[in-house]
């Protein structure tokens, strides 16, 4: 059994980690600095030790330190060594896992996720201002209204907070927080159907059914509630949203233009590149070709195979989270990323808010990394090492409690 002790450290870095989650949907700067910040107060705090014992012993900790390790392994055969050490680098905005699980105390986790959902609310407001062409970012416009990143990883933000909030809605009893989490879900479904990133709606759309499952009874209404509840917000959508109609009928005509053999558009540029991605696999299929930020055997590979894919060359990744680690590190590396994903879902929560919290999340970010690397993404690996330390801080939380009665 693991009780840490409680002090000072502990508990600024417990301050610190809702300041980050709440800054986390809004400043690049500021999840870099936080998490360099956590992770050297984390080194210094008295029962690090201790610390380290629970996190050797977490097979989500496990799992994705072996992924880390088996990236750098691969530098060994890379063709770009100073490339490959260059893509890893990234994976140090994983280090707050490590501190969060160990460290966030009980009424912190909540606090967390609740400056999380303040810091997508502010987003929003801003997105919503950048729509009306009240102002403007660097790199938005009124037909893309994305505050701070792209607009793929921003509908997956998006996404995962209409479903959560949609969650809270269903266990929430006090009717003033009804109607809160009620208007906060239409704002957020509003933004994630304004936005251009088809890979957070189609999460949002097949991941709603698993909300009303979890949190109604029986089946049958659980789906016929949720396929009314979609049906009314696509509709709306379609008909309210220029960029969501929009999107739309380029998805009809990509999809049609794919059956025709023609890959032209980013869903038909996202199948040329995995088509290439699985045909690296298959040729190394043990340990896959090493990581690089370099694409050079791609583009080699479609002027010897494909060269009617050429319309993808010096692209800069495989974008999906299931071909890249194919395509770099093999079925060993793809075992180790699926075993991650595997263990978070199978962790141990009794509290069903935070339970229902982790599946709605694993199920958005898998369907989300089909078609984006969002495991090598600043805000998305931000996104995934806020709620993985929480999920295993209110695992550990739980733990405790059971062996102190």
């Amino acid at each position: 059994m693991i009780k840490f002790k409680n002090i000072t450290l502990n508990s600024y870095i417990n301050y610190i980690f809702v300041l980050y989650a709440f800054l986390l949907p809004l400043s690049r700067a500021a999840i870099t600095l936080l998490t360099a910040l956590l992770f050297i107060l984390w080194l210094f705090t008295d029962d690090f030790r201790e610390k380290i014992n629970f996190l050797k012993s977490n097979k989500a900790v496990i799992y994705l330190v072996a992924f880390v390790a088996f990236s750098l392994l691969s530098l060994l055969w890379t063709d770009n060594v100073s490339s490959g050490l260059y893509y890893i680098r990234k994976y140090w905005y994983f280090l707050p896992i490590f501190v969060i699980a160990t460290t966030v105390e009980k009424r912190f986790i909540y606090h967390g996720v609740s400056a999380f959902l303040l810091g997508m609310l502010v987003s929003e407001i801003i997105s919503y201002g950048i729509f009306l062409e009240l102002w403007s970012t660097r790199h938005s416009s009124p037909s893309d209204p994305t505050p701070f990143m792209s607009h793929v990883q921003y509908s997956m933000f998006l996404a995962f907070t209409s479903l959560l909030i949609l969650n809270r809605l269903f266990k929430e009893t006090e009717l003033k927080w009804r109607a809160i989490y009620f208007l906060y879900f239409l704002t957020a479904t509003s933004n994630l159907f304004l936005n251009g990133g088809r890979t957070g709606q189609l999460a949002f759309i097949l991941s709603i059914f698993v909300v009303g499952i979890l949190n109604i009874k029986h089946r049958v209404v659980a789906f016929a509630s949720m396929f009314v509840l979609l049906t009314a917000i696509l509709f709306t959508a379609y008909n309210v949203s220029p960029v969501f109609k929009s999107r739309v009928h380029t998805s009809i005509a990509e999809s049609k233009n794919i059956l025709d053999s023609n890959h032209k558009g980013s869903l038909g540029q996202r199948i040329s590149m995995w088509t290439v991605g699985t045909k690296i696999f298959l040729d190394n299929p043990v340990a896959g070709l090493g990581v690089s930020c370099e694409m050079n055997v791609l583009n080699d590979y479609i002027d010897k195979y494909y060269p009617d894919m050429s319309n993808i060359k010096h692209t800069n990744s495989y974008h999906s989270n299931y071909i890249q680690p194919l395509a770099q590190l093999g079925i060993i590396g793809f075992i180790l990323y699926m075993m991650f994903i595997y263990s978070l879902i199978t962790l141990k929560i009794h509290n069903r808010e935070y339970k229902n919290m982790l599946i709605i999340f694993v199920i958005v970010y898998s369907i989300s990394s089909i078609f984006e690397t969002m495991f090598h993404s600043q805000f998305g690996e931000a996104l995934l090492a806020l709620f993985v330390g929480i999920f295993i801080a209110e695992s550990r939380q739980e733990n405790e409690a059971r062996h102190s009665r």
